[in-house]
């Protein structure tokens, strides 16, 4: 089980590959507004349970299994943001702040919920 910090690093590191396979600590501690040493402190979790790869001061992978994990957290992210979009009419920005906050937290059940009325809403 990640913390909810771990699950946005986690996050962070696949949006930051998604162009190039690999990213370093500099890119994740601009992208999360974070300081270096608290990335290094959290990578070295990750490293522990498997989710990425790092040699000493090289390039950050996501794993098999970090790829997975990362895919989910950013499928939910994207599902809840364009729930509270379409569906709810909640602004871009204020929609983007709450979804980083549920996702960590949201159901199966409700999340399934939200992709069957997003659908419904498409006819």
């Amino acid at each position: 089980m990640l913390t909810k910090s771990l699950e946005d690093y986690l996050e962070a590191i696949k949006i930051l590959t998604s162009d190039k396979k690999v990213t370093r600590v500099k890119e994740i501690s601009e992208f999360l507004e974070v300081k270096g040493p608290s990335v290094v402190n959290a990578l070295n979790i990750l490293k522990e349970k498997g989710y990425i790869k790092q040699k000493k001061y090289g390039y950050i992978e996501l794993t098999e299994i970090g790829d997975e994990e990362a895919t989910k957290i950013l499928n939910k992210h994207k599902i809840v943001m364009k729930f509270l979009v379409d569906i709810l009419n909640v602004s871009e920005n204020t929609a983007q702040n709450d979804a980083c906050k549920i996702e960590h937290f949201i159901s199966e059940e409700t999340l399934n919920k939200m992709v069957i009325s997003l659908g419904k809403k498409k006819k």
